[in-house]
Protein backbone atom coordinates (compact mmCIF):
# COMPACT_ATOMS: atom_id res chain seq x y z
CA UNK A 1 0.00 0.00 0.00
CA UNK A 2 2.64 2.30 0.72
CA UNK A 3 4.72 1.70 -2.40
CA UNK A 4 1.55 1.80 -4.37
CA UNK A 5 0.88 5.81 -2.85
CA UNK A 6 4.87 6.58 -3.07
CA UNK A 7 4.00 5.50 -7.21
CA UNK A 8 1.60 7.80 -7.52
CA UNK A 9 2.82 10.46 -5.56
CA UNK A 10 5.40 10.56 -7.95
CA UNK A 11 3.70 10.40 -10.69
CA UNK A 12 1.23 13.27 -10.06
CA UNK A 13 5.35 15.63 -9.60
CA UNK A 14 5.96 14.19 -13.11
CA UNK A 15 3.12 16.20 -14.25
CA UNK A 16 3.69 19.13 -15.98
CA UNK A 17 2.33 22.50 -13.57
CA UNK A 18 0.94 23.75 -16.66
CA UNK A 19 -1.59 20.95 -17.41
CA UNK A 20 -3.64 22.51 -14.69
CA UNK A 21 -3.83 25.64 -16.13
CA UNK A 22 -7.45 26.91 -16.72
CA UNK A 23 -9.05 29.76 -19.04
CA UNK A 24 -7.91 32.49 -16.92
CA UNK A 25 -4.04 31.32 -17.60
CA UNK A 26 -4.42 30.20 -20.86
CA UNK A 27 -5.76 33.76 -21.71
CA UNK A 28 -3.42 35.20 -19.73
CA UNK A 29 -1.00 33.58 -21.70
CA UNK A 30 -2.01 35.22 -25.09
CA UNK A 31 -1.31 38.65 -23.81
CA UNK A 32 2.26 37.75 -22.45
CA UNK A 33 2.77 36.09 -26.10
CA UNK A 34 1.04 40.06 -27.33
CA UNK A 35 3.76 41.86 -25.30
CA UNK A 36 6.80 39.33 -26.24
CA UNK A 37 6.09 39.82 -29.82
CA UNK A 38 5.34 43.87 -29.68
CA UNK A 39 8.80 44.05 -28.03
CA UNK A 40 10.48 41.59 -30.70
CA UNK A 41 8.65 43.88 -33.24
CA UNK A 42 6.85 41.01 -35.14
CA UNK A 43 3.84 41.93 -36.58
CA UNK A 44 2.87 38.73 -38.22
CA UNK A 45 3.10 36.97 -34.79
CA UNK A 46 0.98 39.50 -33.18
CA UNK A 47 -1.61 39.19 -35.94
CA UNK A 48 -1.73 35.33 -35.52
CA UNK A 49 -2.74 36.04 -31.93
CA UNK A 50 -5.65 37.39 -33.04
CA UNK A 51 -9.08 35.54 -34.57
CA UNK A 52 -9.81 36.01 -38.22
CA UNK A 53 -12.88 38.49 -37.29
CA UNK A 54 -11.44 40.19 -34.06
CA UNK A 55 -12.57 43.87 -33.11
CA UNK A 56 -9.77 45.80 -32.64
CA UNK A 57 -9.52 49.12 -31.03
CA UNK A 58 -5.54 50.46 -31.69
CA UNK A 59 -4.14 53.25 -29.26
CA UNK A 60 -4.08 56.24 -32.00
CA UNK A 61 -6.65 54.54 -34.41
CA UNK A 62 -9.72 56.54 -35.19
CA UNK A 63 -11.94 53.63 -36.60
CA UNK A 64 -12.72 50.21 -34.87
CA UNK A 65 -10.75 48.12 -37.51
CA UNK A 66 -12.06 44.21 -37.88
CA UNK A 67 -9.79 42.19 -40.57
CA UNK A 68 -6.21 40.78 -40.11
CA UNK A 69 -5.51 43.16 -42.94
CA UNK A 70 -6.24 45.86 -41.16
CA UNK A 71 -4.60 44.96 -37.51
CA UNK A 72 -1.44 43.78 -39.63
CA UNK A 73 -1.55 47.36 -41.37
CA UNK A 74 -2.06 48.90 -37.80
CA UNK A 75 1.42 46.98 -36.23
CA UNK A 76 3.25 47.05 -39.26
CA UNK A 77 3.04 51.07 -39.21
CA UNK A 78 3.11 50.86 -35.33
CA UNK A 79 6.33 48.91 -36.08
CA UNK A 80 7.94 51.49 -38.15
CA UNK A 81 9.36 51.89 -41.82
CA UNK A 82 11.74 50.07 -42.18
CA UNK A 83 10.95 48.05 -39.37
CA UNK A 84 12.21 48.93 -35.81
CA UNK A 85 15.03 47.36 -34.59
CA UNK A 86 13.43 43.89 -31.98
CA UNK A 87 13.85 45.07 -28.75
CA UNK A 88 14.22 48.57 -29.49
CA UNK A 89 10.81 49.04 -27.79
CA UNK A 90 9.88 47.48 -24.84
CA UNK A 91 6.06 46.58 -23.97
CA UNK A 92 5.86 45.06 -20.33
CA UNK A 93 2.87 44.46 -18.71
CA UNK A 94 2.04 46.60 -15.09
CA UNK A 95 -0.55 44.08 -13.86
CA UNK A 96 -4.04 42.73 -15.13
CA UNK A 97 -7.07 41.21 -13.92
CA UNK A 98 -9.14 38.35 -15.78
CA UNK A 99 -12.40 37.84 -15.77
CA UNK A 100 -13.70 33.87 -16.33
CA UNK A 101 -16.50 33.99 -18.45
CA UNK A 102 -16.81 30.78 -19.56
CA UNK A 103 -14.65 27.67 -20.39
CA UNK A 104 -14.06 29.65 -24.08
CA UNK A 105 -13.60 33.20 -22.95
CA UNK A 106 -12.39 35.25 -20.45
CA UNK A 107 -12.32 39.15 -20.17
CA UNK A 108 -8.50 40.86 -19.46
CA UNK A 109 -8.32 44.67 -18.11
CA UNK A 110 -5.03 45.71 -16.94
CA UNK A 111 -2.00 48.13 -17.80
CA UNK A 112 0.86 48.18 -19.69
CA UNK A 113 3.73 50.42 -20.49
CA UNK A 114 5.61 51.13 -23.41
CA UNK A 115 8.95 52.19 -23.21
CA UNK A 116 11.88 53.17 -25.23
CA UNK A 117 14.91 55.99 -26.11
CA UNK A 118 14.54 58.37 -28.53
CA UNK A 119 17.62 61.08 -28.60
CA UNK A 120 19.41 59.88 -25.88
CA UNK A 121 16.03 60.42 -23.65
CA UNK A 122 13.98 57.49 -22.30
CA UNK A 123 10.27 57.68 -22.85
CA UNK A 124 7.58 55.93 -21.06
CA UNK A 125 4.18 55.94 -22.37
CA UNK A 126 1.62 53.83 -19.77
CA UNK A 127 -1.20 52.33 -21.50
CA UNK A 128 -4.62 50.58 -20.32
CA UNK A 129 -5.85 47.54 -22.08
CA UNK A 130 -8.82 45.51 -22.22
CA UNK A 131 -8.71 42.34 -24.38
CA UNK A 132 -11.28 39.55 -24.64
CA UNK A 133 -9.04 35.93 -25.50
CA UNK A 134 -11.45 32.93 -26.77
CA UNK A 135 -10.93 29.39 -27.69
CA UNK A 136 -11.07 28.88 -30.72
CA UNK A 137 -10.54 25.04 -31.47
CA UNK A 138 -7.41 24.15 -29.29
CA UNK A 139 -6.05 27.55 -29.75
CA UNK A 140 -6.39 31.05 -27.53
CA UNK A 141 -7.04 33.82 -29.66
CA UNK A 142 -7.67 37.53 -29.09
CA UNK A 143 -11.24 38.16 -30.36
CA UNK A 144 -11.57 41.96 -29.00
CA UNK A 145 -9.15 44.17 -28.46
CA UNK A 146 -8.99 47.82 -27.09
CA UNK A 147 -6.39 50.19 -25.74
CA UNK A 148 -5.64 53.49 -25.15
CA UNK A 149 -3.43 55.77 -22.98
CA UNK A 150 -3.33 56.15 -19.32
CA UNK A 151 -4.89 59.22 -18.07
CA UNK A 152 -2.45 60.83 -16.04
CA UNK A 153 -2.80 60.70 -12.10
CA UNK A 154 -5.25 64.34 -10.62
Amino acid sequence: MMRCSVVLIAALLAVPFNAFAGPKEDAQAVFDKFLTSFTAANAEEVVSLFTADALFWGTTMPNLVTTPDGIRQYFVTAFGTPARTPGAVKATSLGTSALVLSDTAVLISGMWQVEWVADGKPNLLPLRVSLVVTKRGDRWLIAQFHNSPRPRPQ
